[in-house]
């Protein structure tokens, strides 16, 4: 890392929006079925079980990561993202705008390995998800992570895709961050959560940026000493063995917990 910059604006400084969708989102990368296809299907499990439900919903951290939504548009009335880099929202408002430098989600689709009624029905959902995009909001930072906002209404459903493990430095941060983002969820709400467990860091165009290296006992006692309940737990092996040089994680860790009370 370099002296003068701390993590996040590291991040700030050189996270490049389109360079991460070709290293990690298009059909030619290696990383497709962990990046896109595994965590598309596991939300439209669990929204299909009707065991999440509601109507508002945050989307919270990366919202490179849009594509998680496809499978949720059609079971809340309204959407809010929230992000914490420019890059990043001006990639989203690029994507609202239908702007030619957005990135080809239905390509992307067409492309990949999956079966014909479910890429259609992504396909289908792209239009519907833009209508129920609400509101995009940029996120401050601290040196602890993205800081929430103090004033917005709470929501049904949160769902935070490994932002916590990419921008926050330290266990400590991790713990305040959560505690801050969780805030935003109304009690009886449920938190939908990603993490890369034993990374350390991330290769973007030849720039290694560094990442937080979590395990599972860690974020399981976060959750529940931060005021919820683990309903289920999907912890997913590493699919990708031959490209460590590009990210050294191991599992893939999806959480779905109720938030039980406030602390």
């Amino acid at each position: 890392m370099e002296p003068c910059l701390t993590w996040t604006s590291l991040y700030q400084k050189y996270f490049d929006a389109e360079k991460a969708f070709a290293e990690y989102y298009t059909a030619e990368s290696e990383f497709t079925d962990e990046s896109v296809i595994q965590p598309m299907r596991q939300l439209e499990d669990i929204f299909a079980s009707g065991s999440v439900k509601g109507d508002t919903l945050i989307f919270y951290g990366i919202s490179l990561n849009i594509h998680l939504l496809f499978p949720a548009c059609a079971y809340f009335k309204e959407i809010t993202i929230m992000d914490y880099l420019d890059t990043n929202l001006e990639y989203i408002d690029n994507w609202l705008k239908h702007h030619p430098k957005a990135f080809n989600w239905i390509q992307c689709f067409k492309s990949i390995q999956v079966n014909h009624e479910v890429r259609q029905n992504w396909i289908e959902n792209e239009e519907k998800l833009k209508q129920t995009i609400k509101n995009t909001m940029k996120l401050e930072l601290s040196e602890s992570g993205p800081v929430a906002p103090k004033s917005f209404p709470q929501v049904d459903c949160l769902i935070i895709p490994h932002t916590l493990a990419v921008i926050c430095k330290d266990h400590s941060s991790f713990i305040s961050s959560f505690k801050d983002s969780s805030a935003l969820l109304k009690l009886g709400g449920h938190l939908i959560m990603f993490l890369p467990l034993e990374c350390t860091y991330m290769y973007l165009a030849n720039f290694k940026f560094p990442m937080l290296c979590i395990k599972e006992e860690f974020v399981r006692k976060v959750l529940n000493e931060g005021g919820f309940m683990i309903k289920e737990a999907q912890l997913k092996p590493r699919i990708n063995q031959t490209k460590f040089s590009m990210t050294d994680y191991s599992h893939i860790l999806c959480l779905v917990a109720i938030k039980v009370h406030n602390v």
